[in-house]
């Protein structure tokens, strides 16, 4: 039933302001320009999915930095969450500008910040969703109006900046057949003759689909991972088992040992499930009545799908309260296949043609990152510490854990292999 919801409802007030209207891919009708930005997008991208050989030289540069810093807490306790976040958001950045930032530049201060906004404006049991429901209720609820107002005027700010460096970066790669950047590649799409993109859809996807989405989910994620680790001594010693099986203590974790680590591949596929960072998802609409087991959906209904229920779901996923990567293991100690039952109930980053754009794109950093940090690191509980059972998560927009530290313990190398 992919195809008869792949429409998006376009009632969200918070949403319309946000996205110009709906202009962005990930809430955009899906007629000839979505298509086209699709389209731009899934070409650059494809160019690091489909080889993979450039996505690991900047994910690989970007984790050795992500080790370093670890490395530099000297075995105290510190929060890991920027850390994360810059090392993904770079990733990010890689991809669409070309160019990597630090934690004291301007446009890495000002995502931060967009981050933040967005999780208190969209809160799922937060103040604004009323606006949703009436409109007209903003002319009497300013300050939370004045929320909404203001991550506009900062996503506005974030794109000016990402057009400046693209611009600066155009001059650099002036004819180079080698220019890989996204946004370069949908500014180029801006002057086709008849095309119907125009400048505020680029702002739209390049702020919330391109940074934005591609930066916060996987960020989430992998903070709620070292929360989780750092609590399941018994995981984390058959991931660095594996690694040091597979890779040793010599070299770099690559992409090429993936298919030869199923454990570290099942920790990964647990830790979507979960996480769940995006428990709901976007929500989708029929174009024509629809029958679902029974059941029908009226066309224009907005539909929701529960993916943390999905993940959750006690009828299904034996303690799914329990964090578990051998549900992804077969008797043998392989990974199970995708056609396998618990394969097919995982749906992190959704299904049909609106299914996560970035997928293998976010699997590849988290894949390389847990790995890395077993290899180099033992990961234990620091000075602040917050529950990581996926029902004490935090709500706004994504799914988040509270605040915690940890301590990054240095291996003692003469014990890998």
């Amino acid at each position: 039933k992919g195809d008869s919801f792949s429409e998006r409802p376009q009632k969200n007030f918070r949403s319309s302001v946000i996205s110009d209207k709906y202009l962005n891919i990930g809430n955009s009708r899906a007629n000839s320009t979505w298509r086209k930005l699709k389209k731009v997008c899934h070409k650059k991208i494809k160019m690091y999915d489909t080889g993979m050989k450039r996505i690991e030289v900047i994910s690989t540069g970007m984790v050795k930095n992500l080790l370093g810093i670890f490395g530099s807490t000297t075995q105290k306790s510190f929060n890991p969450k920027e850390a994360i976040y810059n090392t993904v958001m770079n990733t990010i950045t890689s991809l669409a500008l070309g160019k990597t930032y630090s934690t004291e530049d301007e446009i890495f201060k000002k995502l931060v910040q967009f981050d933040q906004g967005l999780s208190t404006a969209f809160a799922i049991t937060g103040r604004g969703a009323e606006l949703d429901i009436f409109p007209w209720l903003r002319f009497f609820r300013k300050k939370t109006y004045k929320v909404i107002q203001d991550l506009v005027e900062l996503r506005n700010q974030i794109w000016e900046l990402i057009k400046e460096e693209s611009s600066q970066e155009d001059q650099l790669l002036q004819g180079d057949e080698e220019d890989v950047r996204l946004v370069s590649a949908l500014r180029e799409a801006l002057v086709e003759e008849g095309c119907e993109i125009t400048e505020e859809h680029l702002r739209a996807v390049a702020t919330i689909d391109v940074v934005f989405a591609g930066t916060a989910t996987t960020s989430h994620t992998l903070c709620i991972y070292l929360n989780v680790i750092s609590k399941h001594p018994n995981v984390q010693a058959k991931l660095q088992e594996e690694v040091d099986t597979i890779v040793g203590s010599e070299r770099i974790v690559s992409l090429t040992d993936k298919r030869d680590m199923p454990y570290t591949q099942a920790t990964l596929l647990e830790l979507l499930r979960y996480s769940s960072v995006a428990p709901l998802g976007a929500p989708h609409m029929p174009l024509e009545d629809t029958v679902i087991q029974g059941k029908t959906i009226p066309a224009g209904f907005s539909v929701l799908i529960n993916y943390y229920h999905l993940h959750h779901d006690e009828e299904f996923w034996k303690n799914p309260f329990e964090f578990e990567p051998e549900r992804f293991l077969d008797e043998d100690g392989g990974l199970v296949s995708v056609s396998h039952p618990n394969r097919r109930h995982l749906m992190p980053f959704g299904a049909g043609p609106r299914v996560c754009m970035g997928e293998i794109l976010a699997k590849t950093r988290i894949f390389l990152i847990i790995a890395s940090l077993a290899q180099k690191f033992e990961i234990l509980p620091g000075d602040i510490s917050a529950s990581c059972d996926p029902r004490q998560l935090e709500h706004g927009i994504l799914l988040a854990s509270a605040e915690f530290e940890i301590i990054a313990k240095e291996r003692n190398q003469s014990n890998d292999t």
